[in-house]
């Protein structure tokens, strides 16, 4: 007896065994793929954010720089591999009741898509005072926000968030103001890259670390320093300095205030001893100074008989440095 062989039942049967085994393949589930929901924004547009507690929002300005930052109490200086990006804004109440800045915050994406967020404390614009208060209903307030970032090259992205609501996206490249001289990059034509240190002049102010300085004069001494004369073939240098305390408390300077870096004519490092008062040979201790305040002080080198100078680093720990040519110095 002949047994009759259904060819498109069995072909179907396969089929769908093989379906089974080798399922086609599927796109997989990965979370965190999508951006911020929220909109692209210019310097000078304003914006509403928060939904719960809604802002307006307006970035003014922002700027580059290698100057220390007062907010309140705190003193922000940038290290020798980095710079601030100081951000302007001003902030509006839209509401009918008082509201704040709370949970408003500023996150710079570097060029590496690295995040840096802002410090916590927002001052009024133009001044060091911490802005803590409440906005009324319709009042406008002008803040300035810092950022840390890195010190070479542009920042191209700022992202602006009040708690998890909607962001606010700004591409910052060609708009950020250039950093001043001597700490750009004369390299970098985008004005965005920070020396570690920058050519000076004798007899000019410039802002190193907490404080303002300016070299006066560097001379050889034979002169006893602090009871001791120079050891035995060694002769003492000394670089006068202005220095005016631009923080924002009081400051007791002492030889560990400054680190700096004195070479001489053969390319050698001059050992750096100790910081002395201005006019007295004796060592500078023990002096406070207060916000604004002045003082004459001198670094005391010593240094081998019969070489001359090259060149003088001038900086606070980690800070970024003053750079003097001291090839003319007899």
């Amino acid at each position: 007896m002949r047994v009759p062989i259904i060819l498109p039942a069995l072909t179907l049967a396969l089929a769908t065994t093989a379906f089974a085994a080798n399922p086609p393949a599927t796109a997989p589930a990965v979370m965190g793929t999508t951006q911020l929901d929220g909109q692209n924004a210019k310097i000078g547009q304003t914006f509403t954010i928060g939904k719960r507690d809604p802002i307006n929002i307006t970035l003014v300005s922002a700027s580059y720089t290698t100057t220390r930052a007062l907010l309140g109490t705190l003193t922000i200086v940038p290290k020798a591999n980095e710079k601030l990006l100081v951000l302007r804004f001003t902030a509006h109440n839209p509401q009918k009741q008082d509201t704040d800045l709370y949970g408003l915050s500023f996150t710079a994406v570097d060029a590496l898509d690295v995040n840096f967020s802002n410090e916590q404390t927002f001052v009024r614009a133009g001044t060091s005072t911490p802005f803590t208060g409440s906005i009324k209903p319709a009042q406008k307030v002008e803040v300035t926000a810092v950022i840390r970032v890195p010190a070479s090259g542009v920042v191209p992205k700022l992202i602006v968030q009040r708690d998890a609501d909607p962001v606010l996206r700004y591409d910052l490249r060609g708009v950020v103001q250039k950093l001043p001289v001597p700490f750009a990059d004369p390299k970098d034509a985008s004005g965005a890259t920070a020396l570690a240190d920058g050519p000076a002049k004798m007899n000019v102010f410039y802002p190193v670390g907490r404080y303002d300085v300016k070299l006066e004069d560097v001379t050889f001494s034979g002169e006893a320093m602090n009871g001791r004369d120079a050891p035995s073939g060694k002769r003492l240098v000394l670089a006068t300095l202005t220095i005016k305390n631009a923080g924002a408390d009081e400051d007791t300077p002492g030889s560990g205030r400054f680190w700096p870096e004195l070479v001489d004519a053969d390319g050698e490092p001059v050992k750096y001893w100790l910081l002395a008062k201005g006019s007295r040979p004796e060592e500078a201790t023990g002096r406070s100074l207060k916000p604004g305040e002045e003082y004459r002080v001198r670094l005391v080198f010593v240094a081998p008989q019969g070489v001359g100078l090259k060149s003088l680093v001038l900086r606070e720990p980690n800070s970024h440095g003053l750079v003097f040519d001291l090839g003319g110095v007899k």
